[in-house]
């Protein structure tokens, strides 16, 4: 399987490498979105079936409660218009209860549909007794009202409680079970991946080990044989065949070789003759000269004839050097003199450049100060930032404890609710018992006065959270445009601490330059009082060129050359 992955194309090779990484990739996302599309079932199972059952139960118990009082409330009016409202009310409640009854029902399911039967059937026999107690009431047979509101009612109101108690339990048992079965499903679905992971991991491993092995080894092998080559060694052989481009390369990289022995050879003899002073030497081996190896041989042709015809030259022209250093001497005494003018002009520039140059070092200095306090200002302008958004972090939190705070006071209003209640059948039962009754009576209204009392606190603190809700809200949006003006201004800092360290190091950039600049000044003053020695020493030197000159013509007719110059 290796040889067969080894004739492969590179491109091919790495096309295998990346299909590995993709289906593991795949594999991957494919388990994850399966599990987040069973933890989205799971959810909205929660949010649209358990979760709704329970609130509209609590709602028909709060509804049960509110008809109870309004039963009451009618028996025991003390003027007509208390009687109809009270009725009215009632009316009301009840309707309230049927349209909560239906909302229900179409939230049920199969197992759940004999909670909602029996309520139903409970609702049915309360609605019943309900309407003959108002029919009795209407007759003036009052005793007769209060006897079914305390007897059958009574009954009938704590079988619907317990009914409705029945729904919240099921509900809320079922609520957990999804949320244990989500979790459990989430815990199985990490292993599941964790796995696969792992074992994508290890086939890539596998497969980039083979891959890169077979692309480094020949590449390795041609290292070797390019750094002998770069160290002068053309003494390599590379063993690596293939049908890929390295194999093609390292088949290409061995002609290279032997052609670069062959020419390195014919160079060698080449200059071998040239430094034996034959300049009518050429290739022995022209044909291997090609491509931009030919430009080589045309070269080294025309070193040799250059040569030949520089030789010539200067075997011509040593006799016009003797005539030619007189003029040299006088030349070099004019020079001797424009040179000592030449440093009291370098000595001023010096001095103007000495002053650019402690401006610019003080500009430096200065650029490197602003530096560092923008830098302090951009980690203060940070650290502002990250309290701001502490801050906002806070305000949420302060929004989330009113919002739960809001829950508590609902639990008051029902707890006020059911006293309100209970204070109304102790005052019917006071009533019942007559004069023994009556301390009873006055606890009984003072309870119901007390709920009262709750429940309108209750509203009140309600009202003032909704209020301190409405605060939070705005300053929490104040604070977040706080947030992103202090933003926007570290950005702006950060950009400014950019703009002035560019300066800063500009500002090194010129006094480094200066500082350059005036060593090359000093260089020139120094090269310039030299210039003006050595022009009164080339006067003398001239004397001795003449006579170089002719010596020179005797070495030159040593060389073995072609005649003359050569035509172009």
């Amino acid at each position: 399987m290796i040889n067969c992955i080894r004739n492969l194309k590179i491109r091919i090779k790495l096309y295998i490498l990346i299909g590995v990484a993709l289906i593991g990739m795949l594999i991957i996302g494919g388990m994850s979105f399966n599990l987040m599309g069973q933890m989205n079932e799971m959810t909205i199972d929660i949010s649209a079936s358990w979760l709704p059952s329970i609130d509209t139960a609590r709602d028909l118990a709060a509804t049960l409660s509110n008809i109870r009082l309004n039963e009451l409330g009618y028996l025991t009016a003390i003027s007509d218009d208390v009687e109809a409202s009270s009725l009215q009310y009632l009316q009301k409640e009840k309707g309230e209860m049927n349209a909560l009854l239906a909302t229900y029902g179409k939230l049920i399911d199969e197992e759940e549909r004999a909670f909602y039967d029996n309520a139903r059937s409970l609702w049915t026999q309360y609605s019943e007794a309900d309407e003959e107690m108002i029919m009795l009431a209407q007759q003036g047979r009052t005793e007769d009202a209060r006897a079914i509101l305390e007897g059958e009612c009574v009954d009938l109101y704590n079988s619907l409680n317990s009914a409705f108690n029945d729904i919240i339990t099921y509900n809320t048992e079922g609520s957990n079970d999804a949320a244990e079965e989500s979790s459990s499903l989430y815990q199985t679905a990490i292993r599941n991946m964790t796995t696969v992971i792992i074992t994508v991991i290890a086939v890539g491993v596998v497969f980039s080990f083979v891959i890169i092995r077979l692309i480094k080894t020949p590449i390795s092998e041609m290292e070797n044989a390019a750094i002998k080559m770069a160290e002068g060694d053309l003494n390599v052989e590379i063993s690596y065949t293939s049908k890929d481009e390295l194999g093609v390369l390292a088949a290409q990289v061995g002609r290279l070789i032997h052609k670069l022995q062959v020419i390195i050879d014919d160079e060698n003899k080449f200059l071998a003759k040239m430094a034996k002073g034959d300049f009518t030497v050429d290739s022995i081996c022209e044909k291997e000269y090609t491509g931009s190896f030919y430009p080589l041989l045309v070269s080294f042709r025309g070193i040799a004839e250059k040569l030949n015809d520089t030789m010539w030259q200067i075997s011509q022209s040593s006799s016009q050097v003797a005539s030619s250093a007189e003029q040299v001497s006088n030349g070099a005494q004019a020079l001797s003199q424009g040179t000592s003018e030449q440093a009291s002009s370098v000595q001023e520039l010096a001095a103007t450049i000495n002053e650019i140059s402690n401006t610019v070092n003080q500009n430096a200095d200065n650029a490197r100060q602003a530096n560092a306090t923008a830098g302090y200002v951009s980690a203060k302008m940070n650290v502002s930032n990250e309290k701001m958004q502490q801050m906002i972090q806070a305000m949420d939190d302060i929004s989330n404890c009113s919002s739960e705070i809001g829950k508590i006071i609902k639990t008051i209003e029902d707890i006020a609710l059911q006293t309100n209640i209970l204070a109304l059948n102790a005052a019917v039962e006071a009533a019942r018992a007559g004069a023994a009754g009556k301390g009873f009576a006055v606890v009984a209204d003072e309870v119901r006065s007390l709920a009262n009392k709750s429940a309108e606190a209750s509203k009140n603190i309600a009202a003032l959270i909704e209020n301190s809700l409405k605060v939070v809200e705005n300053g929490t949006q104040i604070a977040d445009d706080t947030a992103q003006s202090l933003l926007q201004a570290v950005n702006d800092v950060n950009k400014m601490t950019s703009i002035i360290g560019q300066i800063s190091e500009a500002s090194n950039d010129q006094a480094y330059s200066v500082s350059q600049i005036m060593i090359g000044i000093d260089q020139i003053s120094n090269v310039v009082q030299t210039n003006s020695a050595t022009a009164e020493e080339s006067a003398a030197t001239s004397q001795e060129l003449s006579s170089q000159s002719q010596l020179m013509k005797r070495l030159v007719e040593k060389f073995k050359l072609k005649g003359g110059p050569s035509k172009r």
